[in-house]
Order: C-alpha cells, then structure tokens, then sequence
C-alpha cells in the first residue's frame, strides 16, 4: 500500500490520468446529450474527439516544462513523444475517414 500511496502524490502520474479521465467522461455526456443515448464503452473506448491520448501527453509535456523546465532533457522527451503521439492519432482518424468513405460506396 505504501508504493500505491507514493504513486498517488506524483502529479505527473495523477493529473495525466485525471485529465483522460475527464475526457472520458465529456465524451460519455457528449454522446449522452446529442444521441440522447447512454453509452458507457465510450468511457473505456479509444477514438472520437477530443483525443484523450493527446490530451494526455500535452498535459504530462506541459506539467514538466513548468516544474522542471523547458530547457530540460525530460521536456524534451515529452514534448516529441506529443508530436509522435498526436502525428500518429492524426493518420489514424484520417485512414479511418478513408475507409468509412470507401465502406460507404459500397
């Protein structure tokens, strides 16, 4: 219990996760009030906007560049660990928008 107990006073592990979580949950009310439907695999589920995994590796960039620096190493790593992240959720949307065309022609 006590490494549980540390891990939960790591900001860096706790807001992330607190940020997806919200995220989750927009989407869930989102689809709540558009669809008028209750659909709770969009709280586990992965795509739609806004991008959870973005959110989350924008937010992890943005806590160390204000509590370690900007002109650290770890910001660094961070900060292109977000492009890759974001690059890749982008060609991910895109080649799913390509196939729902494609599946719709048919």
């Amino acid at each position: 219990m006590e490494v549980i107990g540390e891990i939960l006073k790591n900001k860096y592990i706790v807001i992330p996760l607190l940020l997806w979580f919200c995220i989750q949950i927009f989407k869930v009310i989102y689809d709540l009030i558009t669809t008028k439907k209750f659909n709770f695999k969009r709280i586990m589920g992965a795509g739609g906007m806004p991008s959870s995994h973005s959110a989350v590796v924008v937010g992890l960039a943005t806590l160390i560049g204000k509590y370690e620096g900007i002109n650290t190493p770890i910001f660094a790593i961070a900060l292109i660990f977000s492009f890759v992240v974001m690059y890749d959720a982008a060609g991910v949307r895109r080649a799913a928008g390509k196939q729902a065309r494609l599946l719709n022609k048919i």
